[in-house]
């Protein structure tokens, strides 16, 4: 878990894309609509994310590519609901399943975690995990929500299986043409509450 909010818990954009963009704004050069690299975020929503994994009391996952341990990781931000997360990590010991929430809004304040609960998950749900990122094409989906939606639920789901991780946010996906998405974060979710 990060010791202040300066430590993301997903990787920033490079330098050199973050001065790309501030010499097309200082120059005028609009329309600056380049897209975001896959697998980073901008400050403001790396921010924004991370202090709701925070306060759900998550580790970072992007920096653990050395380690054994493969996990999947669901965060749900609704605008107007309590941040969760359901997240499932295979090791050498089995399929482990975790769920936390907290009292905030998605969408404002990170509140305090006031639920978590960890069990032992068959291990047949991984497979069932691998075959929907297959199905969902998921290491092929751009990283940043190609939609602009104002309002909704973020849903952000994290990755990494074999030393290669990978991130997509999406705004409620299953209302804007990210169905396969939907159904993969749906599944994580299903597995770990049931």
């Amino acid at each position: 878990m990060p010791k202040s909010l300066i430590e993301f818990y997903f990787p920033q954009l490079s330098a050199d894309f973050v001065k790309k963009q501030e010499d097309c704004i200082s120059q005028k050069r609009f329309p600056c609509d380049f897209p975001e690299p896959n697998d980073s975020l901008n400050d403001f929503v790396n921010t924004w994310y991370s202090k709701h994994l925070k306060s759900l009391k998550e580790p970072i996952i992007y920096n653990s590519t050395q380690n054994s341990t493969e996990t999947v990781r669901f965060t749900h931000l609704g605008t107007w609901s309590n941040p969760r997360f359901y997240r499932i990590e295979k090791s050498p010991s089995g399929l482990r399943g975790y769920y936390g929430k907290t009292n905030g809004l998605g969408g404002y304040d990170a509140g305090k975690r006031i639920e978590y609960k960890e069990k032992i998950l068959p291990d047949e749900n991984w497979n069932q995990i691998l075959n929907q990122i297959k199905i969902a094409n998921f290491w092929n989906i751009q990283t940043q929500d190609p939609n602009m939606i104002l309002d909704g639920e973020e849903w952000i789901l994290e990755i990494l299986i074999d030393g290669r991780y990978h991130v997509v946010s999406r705004n409620s996906p299953g209302n804007y043409g990210g169905e396969e998405y939907a159904k993969l974060c749906n599944l994580v979710m299903t597995l770990v509450k049931k």
